[in-house]
């Protein structure tokens, strides 16, 4: 379960100087260039911290998934009612409201299917696994994402912001109240995405930025944990899927950057 929920990874950066012999290891942080975050990836595990694995079952499927999400999404949205988008990303997860708002999103835009498909348009990476319209997690968090880029684009995170109490004050008092219907381990990754984020906010700010399913994006999501690794307690051994670990992160990046704003949604009213 742990390993299914948290779907994170690690990376780390070190500069030619540090790859001398006998010379320690330069773990990146928040002051690293990204250059130097993908160019991390080539550290042996074995140096790292935390020894971080790649989920070589769900890696492919899931960025295959990841893919036809953004197309469907970027399509479907364009003609969606707002207030449906706002319920599936600002409402409870899980709660019938919400589950009806996505399934609502997917189904009214048989149009927005990907090219060459012919069955319902379904985004669970696992091929075992079973997900019935507007429960799917990983189309949540693209609907997410794509709020994101639309209203705020140029949204930021600094560690003078995840560390006012006031800030972190909105923040519990809204996400402990929202995220009560989540799954077990859905509701774990979030809170570990949260911490992560809380910890580590200007490169969550990096990651929004980044491209999904490029190297960089891999490099922050192992640099996050790196330098947030506060948030993994006393775990050596971290197997992850780099396409949810983004959609978990961003999704805390929003609830944070709305918790800073001191607002109900990044979605203007008038919108």
């Amino acid at each position: 379960m742990f390993r299914l929920a948290l779907i994170f990874a690690i990376s780390a950066a070190m500069p030619a100087a540090a790859q001398r012999a006998n010379s320690p290891i330069a773990l990146p942080d928040a002051s690293s260039s990204d250059d130097i975050i993908v160019r991390g990836l080539r550290i042996p595990r074995e140096k790292l911290p935390t020894g971080v694995y790649w989920d070589y079952q769900s890696i492919v499927p899931s960025r295959i998934a990841r893919e036809n999400a953004d197309m469907f999404l970027r399509c479907a949205l364009k003609s969606s009612d707002v207030a449906w988008v706002r319920k599936v990303v600002d409402g409870e997860p899980n709660s019938a409201e919400a589950r009806f708002a996505q399934g609502w999103i997917v189904e009214t835009h048989p149009g927005c299917y990907p090219p060459q498909r012919s069955t319902r348009y379904v985004t669970t990476p696992v091929p075992t696994a079973t997900t019935e319209v507007g429960e799917a997690r990983l189309d949540r968090g693209v609907i997410v994402e794509m709020v994101l880029k639309s209203y705020a684009t140029e949204a930021e995170l600094t560690e003078a912001i995840t560390a006012d109490p006031k800030v972190q004050s909105r923040f519990q008092q809204r996400e402990g109240i929202r995220n009560r219907l989540r799954l077990p381990d859905d509701r774990a990754a979030l809170a570990f995405a949260s911490c992560l984020v809380m910890r580590e906010p200007v490169l969550a700010t990096r990651l929004f930025r980044s491209e999904p399913g490029s190297l960089l994006e891999r490099g922050l999501t192992q640099t996050i944990i790196v330098e947030g690794r506060e948030c993994v307690g006393r775990s050596g051994r971290v197997t992850i899927d780099p396409s949810f670990a983004r959609v978990y992160i961003i999704d805390a990046f929003y609830r944070w950057v709305v918790a800073a704003r001191g607002t109900d949604s990044l979605i203007p009213a008038d919108a």
